[in-house]
């Protein structure tokens, strides 16, 4: 049964940048995006190291470790031969200043890919 859980403040969650937070024993990183707050799990794929400390930027989150790059939106890999698995995901509820997640992570999407015209 999923259910969602209050995580943090909106006030608490920084203009750029992201926190830590965690929901249902999973750890997990929250940030605020220009279309929305997103939440994906602080584990790369790669290397099974936690992802906070890595670098935010334009959507993407790099894992501090070896680079490999997250879209922070869906948990897609973005590419490259470190990370052919996507991150998991966590529904994402704003309730005036509340921010909860549900408590059941969305699996990882693949890597992503691109095709030459």
């Amino acid at each position: 049964m999923t259910g969602f859980v209050s995580v943090l403040r909106l006030a608490d969650l920084p203009a750029t940048g992201y926190v830590e937070a965690v929901v249902a024993g999973h750890k997990v990183l929250v940030a605020r995006l220009p279309d929305g707050v997103f939440a994906v799990e602080n584990r790369c794929s790669h290397a099974a190291s936690e992802l906070s400390g890595g670098r935010l930027k334009m959507g993407r989150i790099s894992c501090p470790l070896h680079g490999a790059q997250f879209d922070f939106r869906t948990g897609a890999s973005m590419g490259g031969t470190l990370a052919m698995r996507g991150l998991r995901t966590f529904e994402v509820r704003v309730d005036g200043d509340d921010v909860a997640l549900d408590d059941t992570p969305r699996h990882g999407l693949a890597r992503t890919t691109s095709t030459g015209a």
